[in-house]
């Protein structure tokens, strides 16, 4: 496994962008408006950002980008590239901050009001395109130095807060070969890898502290799922909290329209934030540490329940039963009960918007029911229609269709 240091130093120049000539008489703090210029890396440097170009290492601004950012007057405050996409030199432009404090990307409107206790969020199914460099959404960064004044403008350097996993997938000799990959799914048992976290930019050397929340496991979808072939390998990008150490078990699953190939691994080095780890995956070569089964049936249900291969261990009556759903901020729980036999059925930790092929824990809890296995189950979206969701314990061959 071979790892580079991500060194992030992105230059941003607060200037005076007006055109009346009194008015370039002002200093940075007293326009109604900044225009911000954000310099990136040169190709010299390692490091990633928004869209990594096509040597893997030069990094360049990507249309739409914005930072949040902390000023002695401001909380927040969101500036958005206007010219330089596609370039390492960004003009970013919005409101007045103040004197800059710290500053984040990507920016979200959910950071906060205090910098010390800014809110981010890892979202736990990634999705890539056709160009696997696009990886913005997921590249986490804080301000770790902030120099300059207000007549000669500030400059924001930025360091990495995730750990980016670079894959290089080889089915060449197994049975995907010639079938379209679903998902890749990364597995840490009891680590925190995505979710909601919190972290403190008055402190440069801050680490993401992820809640109880948090998941151990990132799934990565596709919008045109690729076809897996012989000799042809696919680059696949994943970013996680940096929270894996040596000797962790890790497993990589990963699942097509027919097959479930999971490898099993231990983690031959501790994980650090601004890292990005090349992990080259050829399943011919790992055979000890893979297995492939073809996937099993998970059934054409159209009544919400619990299905065990030819048995119904709970299904929805209607008149008889009742159902239900309690939503909170990134999961819902969905219920089944009877109120006058005293039976109830939960599955929870259901994701809002769950996306067919995403891999994901539930929690399985009963009440007045001694036929339904309960605990954390892992399931796959094999079908979601309408206000159907339709999940799948491969392991256990049970299959759980709820409301979304």
């Amino acid at each position: 496994m071979k790892k580079k240091t991500i060194l992030i130093t992105c230059a941003i120049l607060l200037t005076i962008g007006c055109k009346q000539e009194e008015e370039r008489r002002l200093s940075v703090l007293q326009k109604e408006n900044m225009e911000i210029k954000g310099v990136l890396p040169s190709a010299q440097d390692i490091a990633t950002k928004t869209t990594l170009d096509t040597d893997g290492l030069l990094t360049l601004w990507e249309e739409g980008d914005a930072i949040g950012v902390y000023g002695n007057g401001s909380s927040n405050v969101s500036l958005t590239l206007t010219s330089g996409a596609g370039t390492p030199f960004g003009v970013f432009k919005g409101s007045r901050t103040g004197v800059p404090l710290a500053a984040y990307y990507p920016y979200t409107e959910s950071a906060g009001n205090s910098y010390t206790d800014v809110r981010g969020f890892l979202d736990s199914v990634q999705v890539q395109n056709e160009n696997p460099n696009h990886i913005a959404p997921y590249d986490w960064k804080i301000s770790s130095q902030i120099t300059g004044n207000d007549q000669d403008g500030y400059r924001i350097h930025f360091r990495e807060v995730m750990s980016m996993l670079d894959f290089t997938l080889d089915v060449s000799g197994t049975a995907l070969e010639g079938e379209t990959l679903q998902s890749v799914t990364f597995c840490a048992p009891d680590r925190k890898l995505a979710g909601n976290f919190a972290i403190d930019l008055s402190n440069p050397q801050a680490v993401p502290q992820f809640d109880q929340q948090a998941v151990c496991r990132v799934s990565v979808l596709w919008e045109d799922p690729p076809l897996l072939e012989a000799d042809n390998t696919q680059q696949i990008k994943v970013f996680v909290n940096a929270n894996i150490a040596a000797e962790d078990l890790i497993r990589i699953t990963l699942e097509t329209e027919t097959h479930t190939s999971t490898t099993t691994v231990r983690s031959a080095k501790t994980m650090k934030a601004g890292y990005r780890y090349h992990i080259p995956l050829s399943l011919s070569e790992l055979s000890d540490q893979t297995t492939i089964e073809e996937k099993s049936d998970p059934g054409n249900y159209d009544t919400f329940g619990i299905y065990r291969m030819e048995d119904t261990l709970i299904t929805y009556r209607q008149y008889a039963d009742q159902w239900s759903i309690l939503t909170y901020d990134t999961h819902y729980d969905f219920r089944i009960q009877n109120y006058a036999q005293k039976k109830v059925v939960t599955i929870g930790g259901i994701p809002l918007n769950p996306q067919p092929g995403s891999t994901f824990s539930i929690e399985i809890n009963v009440f007045g029911v001694d036929n339904i296995p309960v605990g954390s189950k892992n399931v796959t979206v094999a079908r979601k229609e309408g206000t159907l969701l339709l999940l799948y314990d491969q392991e256990n061959q049970t299959s759980y269709l709820v409301y979304n």
